[in-house]
């Protein structure tokens, strides 16, 4: 009796032992995991954002680049079409977007590295797209919206990793998505203006919280993004990019975080082939989807520090594109406290002028500021002495500031769509939104009078970007 129970005992311990191993185990160092899809079914494959929602037939697929042909393994059998696959900070978890019936909309899963199994976030009519962990076992991603006078966009939310706490986070008219994290905690995306007029694609930069938006990096006129920008171990991010000003050749570009706006880097130009997205290596070479010419397909390459490419993986009857790496990660993101409440529906937004321009111009007397909604001036006000203004702005609501002269001539702005969180304090110092400038150290003059009162407004797009009862919490596993 007394061995019997100890047999039983032991064959629990294993089960339990062998199943914990399973739900913390990854996949082995250096494999690589990346989209895969048939040669023939081109549709979509070179888009960005919403545009590659038109892909179908496509899987996750993972191999070991020492024996790829023996090693390839289908991680998403079990699904229609799936894509984007984006590792957890512990390499254990996959979140990817996914479909598993073709005429579904894309939705929000996460699967264990371990069991294959996956776990759906989102279930909802629309389509939802781009994942990337949060460092706070939480999970970000875009969901598109479409309106009769705004276009077709897509806005950024936040969940907990069991779909429940989904909140949206940007509240512009644009098309946001290609999400990454930087080690300084914040999301780091591509986005795109849609109204007024189309603009060209941009990163920007904010919190997990909705606050701090802004511009991270001008892209170049003459390029256009066509890939996630990544942060590598040092710092540096990369990003792929088309040159329209020379033949639309294909390039891969760098910048260091620390100095964005001088440390552009082109790191390779490619005359014939075409690099449609990268992975930066912790040892200074980037995996990237690379296609040499028009008759081949999408294959997996090294590019070194000096431009030097090398093949690891082709397959002439597959395109493999979106690949990322089994690999100690260069850096675990900061988490970010936040300090926004529900109970402020408005923010607090201070605006200075630079030290040269309140130089240039002696004084702003006569000018004044208009706040632009999504349908028209909200609110016109004189602008200080000094140029700056205080003003208290109902939250998540989209505005554009321009400063009018005596003639009321525009002669600043509009600047870019921006928004306040819930209690959020926000600063600027003069007009140009790569913020470089330091403000005078003065007191402006405007935080020595009441702020100026804006309400919050809805509009279509808000309603849209707000409506998170169309993005039912799911969190279940197939």
């Amino acid at each position: 009796m007394y061995k019997k129970g100890i047999i039983i005992f032991i064959l629990v311990f294993s089960a339990v032992y062998i199943g914990t191993s399973l739900l913390n185990r990854s996949l082995p160092e250096g494999h690589i995991i990346m989209t895969q899809v048939a040669a023939d079914n081109e549709p979509g494959l070179m888009g960005t954002g919403i545009e590659k929602l038109e892909l179908q037939n496509a899987q996750i697929v993972s191999f070991d680049p020492e024996k790829p042909e023996s090693s390839m393994k289908v991680l998403t059998r079990n699904f229609a079409s799936a894509m984007s696959p984006e590792l957890s900070l512990d390499n254990r978890q996959l979140a990817f977007t996914g479909k598993k019936v073709a005429g579904d909309n894309w939705q929000i899963w996460v699967l264990n590295l371990g069991n294959l199994r996956a776990a759906q976030i989102t279930d909802n009519s629309r389509d939802c797209f781009d994942p990337v962990f949060l460092p706070d076992d939480r999970i970000a991603f875009n969901c598109t919206w479409d309106d009769e006078r705004f276009g077709t966009g897509s806005t950024l939310y936040t969940a907990n990793l069991d779909g429940s706490n989904l909140n949206p986070i940007t509240f512009h008219p644009h098309a946001d998505h290609s999400n990454t994290m930087l080690h300084d905690g914040r999301i780091m995306l591509i986005s795109q203006q849609i109204f007024p007029e189309t603009e060209n694609s941009q990163l920007l930069a904010l919190r997990p919280d909705g606050t701090k938006s802004g511009l991270f990096y001008e892209i170049p006129d003459e390029y256009e993004i066509i890939s996630k920008a990544r942060e590598n171990i040092d710092n540096n991010i990369f990003f792929a990019a088309v040159n329209r000003h020379n033949g639309n050749n294909s390039n891969i570009l760098q910048f260091s975080y620390n100095n964005p706006y001088n440390s552009k880097e082109v790191v390779y130009t490619s005359e014939a082939g075409q690099v449609h997205s990268l992975y930066p290596k912790n040892n200074g070479n980037l995996l990237v989807s690379y296609q040499e010419s028009n008759l081949e397909t999408y294959g997996i390459y090294s590019v070194d520090q000096q431009g030097g490419v090398e093949p690891i993986y082709l397959d002439s009857r597959y395109n493999f594109f979106e690949p990322v790496l089994i690999q100690e990660k260069p850096f675990i993101p900061r988490k970010l406290p936040s300090a926004l409440s529900d109970a402020r529906d408005f923010g607090i937004v201070v605006f200075v002028e630079t030290p040269q321009a309140l130089a240039e111009a002696g004084s702003f007397d006569g000018h004044k500021i208009q706040v632009v909604g999504v349908d028209g001036v909200l609110d016109e006000f004189p602008v200080f002495d000094d140029g700056s203004f205080y003003l208290r702005m109902g939250a998540k609501s989209p505005v554009r500031f321009q400063r009018l002269n005596e003639q009321n001539e525009i002669v600043k702005g509009p600047t870019s769509w921006l928004w306040f969180m819930n209690g959020e304090r926000r600063g600027f110092t003069g007009w140009d939104e790569k913020q470089l400038t330091a403000p005078a150290n003065r007191v402006p003059e405007a935080i020595n009078h009441p702020s100026v009162e804006i309400t919050g407004f809805n509009s279509p797009i808000l309603v849209i970007q707000n409506d998170v009862h169309a993005l039912s919490e799911a969190g279940y596993e197939n």
